[in-house]
C-alpha cells in the first residue's frame, strides 16, 4: 500500500471535473492512512485550508507553459519528499515527462490517469499542434507509467497505446438527490416562470460546446414554449457567448449564472439537463444530474457507459431539431431518479474500493 503520494494537478478545487474527482479521492486516501501532496500552479487559500484539514499538502510548481522549469521543480519535490508514488491526472500525453522525472528519482509507483478524449483548445491550429504532440508522447507515457488508468474507454484509448484499467468517476447520490423544496425555492429566487427550464453545468470551453445551446434557444419551437436556459460556469468562451445571446435577442431566455456552489439545488429546479460536448472523458456533471432524477439530453461524444438512468438520450449535435424535440418532450413533472442497476458503481458511497485500489500501487 502506498504511504506517501504526489498527486497532480489541481486548479482551485472548484472549476474542473478533475478537481472534483481528486477531492473525492481524499476521503479514500485518509481512510487508507496514505499521505497526499497535491500539485497546483497557484496556491488557492481556500483549497489549501481544505487539504490541510486532511493533513495533506498543496505545492505550487510552474505551469506546463514552462515545461523544463516544471520538471526541475517536481524533481526537487520528489527528491526531498520521500514519495513512494506519483499519480498524474492528465488530459494530454505530453505532460508525461513528469513520469520520467519520477522514474529518474527512483519513485517505484508511477500512475497515469486519463480524463479526456481530445484537445480542448478553441484555435484549430492549436488543436492540430497539440494533437500531434499528444500522439508523439503517447508511447512514452505508456512506457513510463507503471499503471495506466482512464475514466472511460474513450479516455483510455485516447491516452494510451497499451492496456489500461477503467476507474469509474463517482459522486454522492445523497447530495444530489431530488429536493422538491429546493426546487420551489430556487425557481422563486431565479424567477423562472412556468416554461421549461434547461440547465447546463460546465466550464466554458471548446469541448463543452455551449454555443450549440445558445443556437438551440433561438429555434422557433423553443421560443414558443417560453423555455429558459441556465448556464453555470466560467471560461474563455463565456464573453463571446454572452455577446452572442445579446445579439440574438436572447438575454431573457439564456441566463449566465457564473460559478455556483448550489448545483444540487439547480438540478432540482431545472426540468432537463443538456450536455452538447464535442468530446469528453467522462463528465461528472452527467452523473450528478442523473442521480438528481433530471432527464438528460447528451451528445453522442459522451461515453455510453455514463448512462445510469432511464430518462437519458444521446443525440448527434448536427441535428438541433432533434435536440429541441427531445428537450421539450422531456420537460414535465420532476420526480426522483429512475436509476439503472449499474448506477451503484458510480455512487461515491459504494465506489470506495475502486479509489482505494489506486493506493495499492
Amino acid at each position: 500500500m502506498v504511504q506517501k503520494m504526489l498527486v497532480g494537478f489541481l486548479l482551485d478545487g472548484k472549476h474542473s471535473g478533475i478537481d472534483k474527482y481528486l477531492l473525492g479521492f481524499c476521503d479514500a486516501a485518509r481512510e487508507a492512512g496514505a499521505k497526499l501532496d497535491f500539485l497546483t500552479q497557484e496556491i488557492d487559500p481556500e483549497l489549501k485550508e481544505h487539504l490541510t484539514s486532511y493533513g495533506f499538502g498543496l505545492l505550487a510548481v510552474p505551469s506546463l507553459k514552462r515545461p523544463f522549469s516544471q520538471r526541475r521543480a517536481i524533481k526537487c519535490i520528489l527528491r526531498n519528499g520521500s514519495y513512494d508514488a506519483i499519480y498524474l491526472n492528465l488530459s494530454e500525453a505530453f505532460n508525461c515527462t513528469l513520469l520520467s522525472a519520477a522514474k529518474a528519482c527512483g519513485v517505484p509507483v508511477r500512475i497515469a490517469h486519463s480524463h479526456s478524449s481530445g484537445v480542448d483548445r478553441m484555435s484549430g491550429l492549436s488543436r492540430t499542434l497539440r494533437g500531434a504532440l499528444h500522439k508523439l508522447f503517447r508511447p512514452y507515457l505508456s512506457r513510463n507509467a507503471t499503471r495506466r488508468l482512464a475514466c472511460s474507454s474513450a479516455a483510455g484509448e485516447w491516452m494510451f497505446d497499451r492496456p489500461f484499467e477503467t476507474i469509474r468517476n463517482a459522486v454522492s447520490s445523497q447530495r444530489f438527490a431530488f429536493d422538491p423544496e429546493a426546487r420551489e425555492r430556487m425557481r422563486r429566487e431565479l424567477d423562472l416562470g412556468a416554461g421549461p427550464v434547461f440547465l447546463h453545468v460546465g466550464n466554458f470551453d471548446y469541448a463543452k460546446n455551449q454555443a450549440f445551446l445558445v443556437d438551440l434557444m433561438a429555434r422557433e419551437e423553443i421560443g414558443k414554449s417560453g423555455a429558459v436556459l441556465l448556464l453555470t460556469g466560467d471560461g474563455e468562451t463565456l464573453p463571446g457567448l454572452r455577446e452572442k445571446a445579446r445579439y440574438m435577442g436572447l438575454e431573457s431566455a439564456v441566463r449566465f449564472l457564473g460559478m455556483r456552489t448550489d448545483v444540487p439545488a439547480l438540478l432540482s429546479a431545472a426540468d432537463v439537463f443538456l450536455i452538447p460536448s464535442r468530446f469528453e472523458g467522462f463528465p461528472i456533471t452527467c452523473l450528478e444530474a442523473q442521480f438528481s432524477g433530471i432527464p438528460c439530453v447528451l451528445s453522442t461524444a459522451i461515453a455510453p457507459e455514463s448512462r445510469i438512468a432511464r430518462n437519458v438520450v444521446f443525440l448527434k449535435t448536427d441535428d438541433p431539431a432533434a435536440w429541441a424535440k427531445a428537450a421539450l418532450d422531456f420537460a414535465g413533472e420532476r420526480r426522483e431518479a429512475d436509476l439503472l442497476p449499474e448506477s451503484a458503481s458510480y455512487n461515491a458511497e459504494s465506489n470506495r474500493e475502486q479509489l482505494l485500489s489506486i493506493l495499492e500501487g
